[in-house]
């Protein structure tokens, strides 16, 4: 399959499941940066995804789309990266990188694991 028809086809699901969740907000979990250039196509693949997936979120009128990646998802949680993911596999142990950015968008209060 081509890298385009991936990308729409990631769009068109993205897109139904906004339409039917209708969320206030939209955390993209985007791949940590690599500690040295990489030009295989994977990595320039992913670029377009994840620009693709914002696009899609922000056309369904989503104010708060954030791209991070795994070291600010852990900092948006006052977390390391290690625990954030830890958090989110207790919640998705097969999408664990993808619920730990979703905890992101919660209200603080809603993210502390010590509540009052």
């Amino acid at each position: 399959m081509e890298v385009i028809d991936q990308v729409e086809d990631l769009g068109r699901k993205l897109s139904s499941k906004l339409s039917a969740l209708n969320p206030d907000a939209v955390v993209i979990c985007i791949a940590d940066v690599s500690p040295s250039g990489n030009r295989m196509a994977a990595p320039r693949h992913r670029l377009m995804v994840e620009g693709a997936l914002g696009y899609v979120s922000r056309d369904h009128k989503i104010q708060q789309v954030v791209y991070r990646n795994g070291k600010e998802v852990g900092e948006a949680l006052g977390l390391s990266k290690a625990d954030a993911l830890a958090r989110g596999k207790a919640l998705d142990s097969k999408r664990s990188a993808a619920a730990a950015a979703a905890l992101t968008a919660l209200p603080a209060a809603s993210t502390d694991p010590n509540p009052s």
